[in-house]
């Protein structure tokens, strides 16, 4: 045994061999971090982002060369379809938006609620525009391109030039396995093995066993064997006390009932929107009833609701308030905001080494895709 061993031992024993450093768990690093590990941080981040912005960009520029080569001059442009690259604004670079999120604040809830009303029948009316729908409607201009009046055989023989035979057979075949996946052929493969390598296969860390895909180059090592159901788990283990007493105050301000989920949320929406007039093309069926876990969750839905739209608008944004009030006054939004981010923070502080040895195997592969591209 080495006296280090010994000393753990024998706690108690004498011991004049230097004990093993102490390290410091994500969470202590993460509250510990300076203003200095932030603005490194946020470097990095944007440099990844603008780095794998690029390669994309001219890995789909490669492919249609490829698949032009090949004979076809008719795409199916849904498939590099790539955002105007905007880069994020540095305060935005490490905010992490933690479970506490999902409970509006003061102001939003006495605006508007939980926003339950906007998908309701009456209220999606009102609701305000989606700016996603915004940012996407140049993809969905291009589902009315010209490839898509082509004969369906001609789409088809594009698909397995682009993907591969066998990859276009095992996703056509609905017996097909993730077990049976085949390595990406086609256009795709050919490039994306020029700029990479050989694929290799890829498993969420919480998924169930036999489940993957295929991915190239190198996993970020911020998130290789990561798992978010753990690192969920060990934020509600920090904010358990809060946790607890943010329930309370709910019970005790007349709303009991209420419970969090496995993945840190209270979800109210199936509760309120119950209160809500219903579809008018929904009348007469009967819908399959909700699970009795998540029933165990929420309290029991009046008997006489469904309300008129007033009515149910009035008690979401007053369950909102109370909800917000509760978050704020038990110190449970601030606690829940504060770990969450700490913890993520202290995760890249972790392995910040490790990271920039990544970085540089990027930008390795965006000087052998511009060499391609040249070629």
């Amino acid at each position: 045994m080495t006296a280090p061993i010994a000393c753990a031992a024998l706690a108690l024993t004498a011991c004049t061999a230097e004990e093993p450093e102490q390290t410091q768990t994500p969470l202590e690093i993460g509250l510990e971090a300076t203003e200095e590990d932030e603005a490194r941080l946020i470097a990095a981040l944007a440099e990844a982002d603008e780095v794998g912005y690029e390669i994309t960009g001219i890995i789909n520029r490669l492919e249609r060369r490829c698949m032009e080569d090949k004979g076809f001059s008719v795409h199916d442009e849904t498939i590099w379809y790539q955002p105007e690259y905007v880069p994020e604004e540095e305060e935005d670079q490490l905010e992490f938006d933690a479970p506490t999120d999902h409970i509006p604040t003061a102001e939003e809830a006495a605006e508007n609620g939980f926003m339950v009303w906007t998908q309701t029948f009456d209220g999606s009316e009102l609701a305000p525009p989606d700016p996603m729908d915004e940012q996407m409607e140049p993809y969905w201009e291009l589902l009315d391109g010209p490839f898509y009046e082509l004969p369906t055989e001609e789409r088809k023989a594009w698909e397995r030039a682009y993907e591969g035979v066998q990859t276009v057979k095992w996703r056509d075949d609905e017996t097909s396995d993730d077990a049976s996946r085949p390595e990406p052929g086609g256009c795709y493969g050919e490039v994306h093995r020029a700029v990479y390598g050989e694929p290799y296969q890829w498993s969420a860390p919480d998924e169930t066993e036999g489940y993957f895909s295929w991915a190239w180059g190198e996993e970020n090592p911020l998130y290789a064997g990561w798992n978010p159901t753990d690192h969920m788990r060990a934020w509600r283990d920090l904010t358990r006390d809060e946790e607890h007493a943010f329930l309370t105050c709910l019970d005790e301000g007349g709303n009991p009932g209420w419970d969090f989920n496995d993945d840190g949320y209270i979800d109210t929406f199936f509760y309120l929107h119950a209160l809500y007039p219903q579809d008018p093309a929904n009348a007469g069926i009967e819908f399959d009833p909700l699970p009795d876990w998540q029933l165990a969750l929420m309290p029991e839905v009046p008997s006489d609701a469904p309300y008129d739209y007033d009515t149910a608008f009035a008690t979401e944004l007053a369950l909102a308030e109370d909800f917000a009030a509760c978050a704020d006054g038990t110190g449970y939004r601030e606690a829940g905001e504060t770990r969450w981010r700490a913890l993520h923070i202290g995760r890249m502080l972790e392995h910040e080494t490790e990271v920039y040895a990544w970085q540089e195997k990027m930008n390795g592969y965006l000087a052998t895709a511009q060499d391609l591209l040249e070629g």
